[in-house]
């Protein structure tokens, strides 16, 4: 499991925030349009977290965060979490990924997660809970396909509610670094699960059946520390 760094101990980011904010709170503005997750609305976000991108390689702050990721060795953990804003409703950081390391099966449940690769090249794939099922004994959930990216830099994913908002990720190259936004519109805290699969659906092609863990669960079982 990935290790997390808190970045907050450092002098505060506050053009960064300030702009992540804003970033945050111009989606929730326009969420009665943009959370149907269509594909306008995928690309009005996409654009939206693009700009932020930008704006943020203009903080110094930032700059210097990202340069030392750039010059550490990749994650033995396999990857990394910086804390950049955590609050009520917003959440935000870089994820760091060694190359060819993978990011279980996990939700962010209620959430609007906007992802945008910053260096690197990473596989998203996109599931949607269906219902729960009993298999070898333990509870799972049956998880539908809902999207499989390729996201070279500055290309974005974006995953919404509505659509259950699982979703993994496998780096290739090298390693691989993203901004990642996760934005939650009712500010209802609610466990994260992460997902294991164990076999592919017997009727349905595509789909998988996965163990479904919550996150205080698998941190008590094997030490991993939180990640949000």
């Amino acid at each position: 499991m990935g290790i997390q760094e808190d970045t907050l101990t450092q002098p505060r980011l506050s053009k960064a925030q300030e702009r992540i904010e804003r970033f945050a709170f111009d989606l929730l503005r326009q969420w009665p349009e943009l959370s149907t997750g269509d594909e306008a609305a995928q690309q009005r976000i996409g654009e939206a977290i693009a700009d932020l991108r930008r704006y943020l390689a203009r903080t110094a702050v930032f700059r210097t965060l990202l340069k030392r990721l750039r010059e550490a060795p990749p994650p033995a953990e396999g990857w990394s979490w910086h804390t950049l804003l955590d609050s009520e409703q917003i959440t935000a950081g870089l994820l760091h990924m060694a190359g060819n390391a993978t990011m279980p099966y996990h939700d962010h449940p209620g959430a609007l997660d906007a992802l945008l690769v910053i260096d690197g090249e990473v596989e998203v794939r996109s599931y949607s809970p269906t219902s729960n099922v009993l298999a070898l004994s333990q509870r799972a959930a049956h998880l539908r396909p809902v999207d499989y990216r390729r996201l070279m830099e500055d290309q974005a994913s974006i995953a919404f509610p509505a659509h259950g908002n699982i979703h993994g990720l496998r780096c290739f190259g090298d390693r691989a670094i993203l901004l990642d936004v996760q934005v939650k519109p009712t500010g209802e805290k609610t466990e994260r699960r992460w997902y294991f699969p164990l076999g592919a659906s017997s009727q349905d092609p595509g789909h998988i059946i996965a163990a479904a863990v919550p996150e205080s669960l698998l941190r008590s079982a094997v030490g991993c520390p939180a990640t949000d």
